[in-house]
């Protein structure tokens, strides 16, 4: 399976050098939801118009064309049937370029968990694991919509864990081409902080967040965000009075923790270096030999972790009597 990680190598080797209007060839091959939202978010930065996307297997023509990478990317819905497996077995790929888009973003994909959680012999929907992802997905769609400075696209999959077994996992996945965290966190006049790794491993701390470091005069002039024309103020300086965007930019820190707590597959790019962690919870860097400019991050997590997690709540009023006499 073509993953978050292949595609950040992959991509920069074999378009890099190729005009927009050239043709970019899309091979053959099973492409995961990291994949799919690195391909929109590359395509997207790189001005690719889609008569220079071709494919060479049918197959991943239709099943790319079902998700939605031309309709998200050119607003051309190429795909000619109904998406029945659409809000069952994935959310289709979707551009987060507005505040509306990014909250639709949200509603979708959130949709689509719960049509997930509803499947199968237990409905793990009131599953705290699950509770949690869900608030994580509008955390780092808020995310990138405030801090990235680019359209970013988001996707999400549910399928089975491997070939005959009766598991599945469920995968999150976003990309933009923005500024990323080290550009970031220098313009929140954040210091100390020199690499991609440094910046990746202080975002992802509980607690840390370049909105909150980022100081606001509150008696500033100020416009709304989508404000044409000349400035009402003369000449004084003005800002834009924010995208709407209510989240303190925690989501990371809680993205790491879900991962960790429920033995998560958890990939967070940025610059020149990966964030990799496994099923241990155990968090180790590797270089990226094409920096990726912005933010890919690809979160999987099996469905019996969010069953098991459901198992461990309390199941009626004695249990939660007893646990708050503790």
């Amino acid at each position: 399976m073509a993953s978050l990680i292949e595609a950040l190598d992959w991509l920069p080797r074999h378009f890099g050098g190729l005009a927009p209007s050239a043709e970019h060839v899309i091979p053959r091959g099973y492409y995961s939801p990291g994949f799919i939202a690195v391909l929109a978010a590359y395509l997207n930065h790189k001005g690719v118009k889609p008569e220079s996307l071709t494919y060479a297997c049918e197959q991943n023509q239709g099943y790319l064309a079902a998700v939605g990478l031309s309709k998200a990317l050119w607003g051309i819905d190429d795909y000619q049937f109904e998406r029945r497996n659409a809000g069952v077995n994935y959310a289709p790929l979707t551009p987060l370029a507005s505040q509306d888009a990014v909250d639709q973003a949200t509603t979708q994909i959130n949709s689509c968990l719960r049509a997930y959680a509803a499947q199968g012999a237990a409905d793990y929907s009131k599953s705290p694991a699950f509770k949690d992802l869900t608030h994580v997905v509008g955390e780092l769609h808020d995310n990138v919509w405030s801090h990235g400075l680019s359209t970013g696209f988001s996707t999400a999959q549910r399928q089975l864990l491997r070939k005959g077994a009766t598991d599945h996992v469920i995968e999150f996945s976003l990309a933009d081409c923005g500024i990323g965290f080290l550009d970031e966190l220098k313009r929140s006049g954040i210091q100390g902080i020199k690499s991609h790794q440094e910046a990746i491993d202080w975002c992802v701390q509980e607690g840390n967040s370049s909105k909150l470091a980022t100081k606001v005069d509150a008696w500033a002039q100020s416009v709304p965000e989508d404000f044409l024309g000349s400035s009402p103020f003369g000449g004084a300086a003005i800002c834009p009075a924010g995208n709407g965007n209510h989240h303190q930019g925690l989501g990371l820190a809680k993205l790491v923790e879900l991962a960790q707590k429920y033995k998560g597959v958890l990939y967070l790019a940025s610059g020149n270096c990966v964030m990799r962690m496994l099923h241990n919870g155990a968090i180790k860097y590797r270089p990226l030999h094409n920096p990726w400019k912005g933010v890919a991050i690809s979160l999987s997590i099996k469905e019996s972790s969010f069953m098991s997690a459901k198992a461990a709540e309390p199941d009626d009023v004695d249990d939660i009597m007893n646990l708050l006499r503790r």
